[in-house]
């Protein structure tokens, strides 16, 4: 999981009493309970494979100084416990606080003895402790164990357990009558050679060419981790590898949460989500990424057959401040927050795309529609927003391709929503080329609460109007809870098409100084003006952005 933790203990202060409690890149947490009054309840929120997740735990006096696991398993144990919704059982003088560690136990022994079967058939003790036994989130042990068998509580007052291996054979719990049906399937799992194993031993082999150098494209060891049917953001496989082979930043380039969402009955065929990382920092934007994968039917490995998308495509919740550059002599912005969601349409492979539609909660019936810009790579709104100016020089902001929307259509946006983008090609009467599924794990913030958000923000700026060539070191500062994305600069010039943008992708701490190295306009003179951004992410993925112009 991706995201942070939080602290509900029994006393009467204003709970959560702790929060932003981050979760490291190998899963673990570390919190200081000293003070705080027992029983605890742990709530642990991000995403994992791109949705929206929340799950729960809950420790006693017992277990401070110990270890306690934030799961699925211990999830479904503390709804047990509570037979109805955990918010209602939390909040309750007879909920939390009456907790026993005796009570805890019982319950993760019945939900243990219900999944002995595929604990030993994955190579796992049958009694192992769910609530307390220590294991990293590599893969391995008890991790490994989870990246096949899920849990959905998804429907209220039940949980339903699938072992994605044999999906046709579940086990019902009904979290409210404590009882179950159905038996949980065991077939496919072992302790070794898993369709997850050949999956994560290609992910593995991918990642070791990188180790210490940058490897051949033409690499048989490499290609051979490749489909003949491999389509990434409309790149092909030689594409793709000639554009990883040339950039030396990714030498070190490792991926993690590599997480097993599906897999067809033939159990060749199967859907993964990932992350790419250099020095444990996301280099994909703070995204959690989607391959096909395929098992080559001659050597058994399990190939990458990418997003088999024709071009990179994305719907995000978005949050944005505007405000001026304090350096800026001629701005006259006024300060103002923005929230909606954000469409992103990128065609670097240059296929005949012409317009999309986009259709989902909270918008127009008719879908909105962006257009491919002249001799661009991107797409703009052309649907009218009221919220919006699509055309400049309005008292509304100029949306382009962010959606802006008001706190009744936020509303209606429910945790990991499905939004539907078409693309259309270039022609007179569009034909449609592609229809792909996007998840928005939560919804964007409400208008409401962004006067008192803490957004990042800039210091050290300067007056880019009137510069020539210059090494700019503004410095950035990322509030906690947020995670750092990346900080921008741009300047542009009066009448001609010149402009220049240079930015700090994949910031690495909450805090630091860039230096962005600028040159002159190329028809002489200086720059007319420019502006600042600095861009960070929530647990749940949302972008966080502040643009001082």
């Amino acid at each position: 999981m991706v995201g942070y933790v939080s602290v509900r203990d029994s006393s009467t202060n204003t709970q959560p009493v702790r929060t932003n409690i981050p979760i490291e890149a190998n899963g673990n947490y570390s919190v200081d309970v000293a003070g705080l009054t027992p029983p605890f309840a742990f709530l642990a929120s991000g995403t994992v494979g791109g949705r929206s997740v929340s799950l729960y735990s809950a420790a006693t006096s017992a277990d401070v100084g110990g270890t306690i696991n934030i799961t699925p398993f211990t999830d479904l144990i503390i709804r047990n416990i509570a037979a109805t919704a955990v918010d209602a059982y939390l909040a309750a003088p007879s909920g939390m606080a009456s907790l026993t560690t005796a009570e805890l136990d019982a319950q993760r022994v019945t939900l243990t003895a219900q999944l002995a079967p595929a604990l030993t058939a994955m190579g796992l003790s049958g009694s192992i402790d769910l609530l307390r036994a220590t294991f990293n989130a590599d893969s391995t042990g008890l991790d490994r164990f989870m990246d096949v068998v899920k849990v959905d509580t998804t429907t209220p007052g039940e949980a339903t357990i699938t072992n994605i291996l044999d999906a046709a054979n579940t086990l019902v719990i009904d979290t409210t009558a404590g009882t179950a049906t159905g038996t949980l399937g065991t077939a496919n799992l072992a302790s070794s050679g898993t369709p997850l194993d050949g999956i994560l031993l290609t992910f593995n082999t991918f990642s070791g060419k990188f180790a210490t150098s940058l490897p051949s494209d033409a690499d048989p060891d490499l290609l051979a981790l490749f489909s003949s049917t491999f389509k990434d953001d409309g790149r092909s496989s030689s594409a793709f590898l000639t554009e990883l082979t040339t950039d030396n930043t990714l030498i070190g380039l490792q991926f993690t949460h590599v997480v097993l969402d599906s897999i067809d009955q033939a159990g060749t065929t199967a859907q993964v989500y990932f992350t790419p990382v250099i020095n444990g920092i996301n280099i994909a934007d703070g995204e959690t990424l989607n391959w096909q994968m395929k098992k080559d039917a001659v050597t058994g490995i399990w190939q990458a057959d990418g997003n088999q998308r024709i071009a990179r495509v994305n719907v995000a919740a978005i949050a944005e401040k505007i405000t001026c550059n304090p350096a800026a002599a001629a701005c006259n912005t006024t300060t103002g927050n923005r929230t909606g969601l954000h469409f992103e349409i990128n065609n670097d492979a240059m296929q005949a795309i012409g317009s999309a539609v986009v259709t989902g909660p909270s918008l127009p019936a008719g879908g909105v529609t962006l257009t491919a810009q002249v001799n661009q790579t991107w797409f703009n709104i052309t649907t009218t927003n009221p919220n919006c100016d699509q055309m400049g020089g309005g008292s509304l902001p100029v949306c382009n391709n962010n959606w802006l929307m008001t706190d009744t259509e936020i509303g209606a946006v429910l945790p990991n929503s499905i939004y539907t983008m078409k693309l259309y090609d270039n022609s007179q009467a569009p034909v449609l080329l592609a229809t792909y599924t996007l998840v928005v794990p939560v919804a964007p913030m409400l208008n409401t609460a962004l006067a008192a958000f803490v957004f990042p923000s800039i210091s050290g700026m300067v007056d880019l109007a009137g510069m020539g060539a210059a090494t700019l070191a503004p410095s950035w500062s990322i509030p906690a809870g947020l995670s750092a994305s990346y900080l921008d600069v741009y300047v542009w010039q009066t009448g001609t098409n010149a402009n220049q943008s240079v930015e700090q992708n994949n910031l690495t701490s909450s805090s630091g100084t860039a230096s962005l190295v600028f040159t002159a306009p190329p028809n002489s003179g200086t720059w007319s003006g420019g502006g600042y951004s600095i861009s960070a992410r929530d647990q749940y993925g949302r972008e966080v952005t502040t643009r001082y112009q």
